[in-house]
């Protein structure tokens, strides 16, 4: 079941980073692009607007990804750039905080940077963008680029974000399928 996998793969996060949280950028200033780039996609049988209203609230998250239990915005409003949000996974109780950089209701995005968490990587950004696909379909194309985190192997942390990515896409796809 890809939600245990999911989960199982996020708890081995967790364990490959050491313990504590996993800083965005270990000098603290705010980093514009690491050394790996991961970007996943699906096509999802409904309308662009209905799939931006399920995933475009930058604090919707946990109503989407089955591996986030909770999300609550702790700085800032809403969809406003500067918002931070605060998540909390399924499972493990693991914890992540991140930055909305820019929101885009007209593109159907948003792009956000991690600011600290149990994720094996730093220098993290991430954008989701919903796109029209063919007849009334829609296309969910999620990307991110970062650094692993120190003691991590790249390929570690590009798995751990693949399976991130693939496990919200697919639950979109099926709860969009389900209405």
């Amino acid at each position: 079941m890809m939600t245990h996998r999911l989960l199982t793969t996020l708890a081995a996060a967790l364990l490959l980073a050491g313990g504590p949280a996993v800083a965005a950028d270990d000098t603290g200033s705010e980093a514009t692009s690491g050394g790996i780039d991961v970007k996943e996609s699906i096509t999802v049988d409904a309308p662009p607007a209905k799939v931006w209203k399920a995933i475009g609230d930058f604090d919707a998250i946990d109503r989407w990804h089955p591996a986030v239990e909770s999300a609550e915005i702790v700085e800032g409003e809403n969809n406003e750039p500067g918002a931070r949000r605060h998540l909390t996974l399924a499972g493990d109780g693991g914890t992540i905080d991140e930055e909305l950089v820019a929101r885009d209701d007209d593109r159907m995005s948003y792009s956000y940077r991690l600011i600290e968490g149990v994720l094996p990587v730093r220098n993290y950004r991430s954008e989701i963008v919903v796109k029209a696909a063919h007849g009334n379909a829609s296309r969910i194309v999620w990307t991110g680029n970062f650094d692993a985190a120190e003691g991590v192997e790249d390929a570690k942390a590009q798995e751990v974000i693949t399976g991130v990515y693939t496990g919200g896409l697919e639950n979109v796809k099926k709860m969009m399928q389900a209405d």
